[in-house]
């Protein structure tokens, strides 16, 4: 752990209630924002892999972006409903 990381978590055990409900927020907002993005970083048409039930690997294509999420069919024809962070245009990092 870092010490800039460290120096938070120290923090965050001096605080009130209000004050953690804050930083619950704002962590909150940021982790949609970057789900936003992800799923935005994506196009109609492109072909994407992801890990699927019992993680096994899926490739599809994006049939719609969401705010979140992405539509993708896969090969065989299931949708899937997939967080854009979930995604991969490539297979290996998949």
């Amino acid at each position: 752990m870092n010490k800039k990381l460290q120096k938070i978590l120290e923090d965050i055990y001096k605080m009130d209630s209000a004050d953690i409900q804050s930083i619950v927020d704002a962590v909150k907002l940021r982790r949609n924002q970057l789900h936003l993005q992800d799923a935005q970083s994506f196009r109609v048409g492109d072909t994407v892999f992801f890990r699927g039930r019992r993680n096994t690997l899926c490739e599809a294509k994006v049939e719609k972006i969401k705010v979140k999420f992405v539509l993708v069919r896969t090969l065989d024809g299931t949708r899937w409903n997939v967080p854009g962070s979930h995604l991969s245009k490539e297979a290996v990092n998949a």
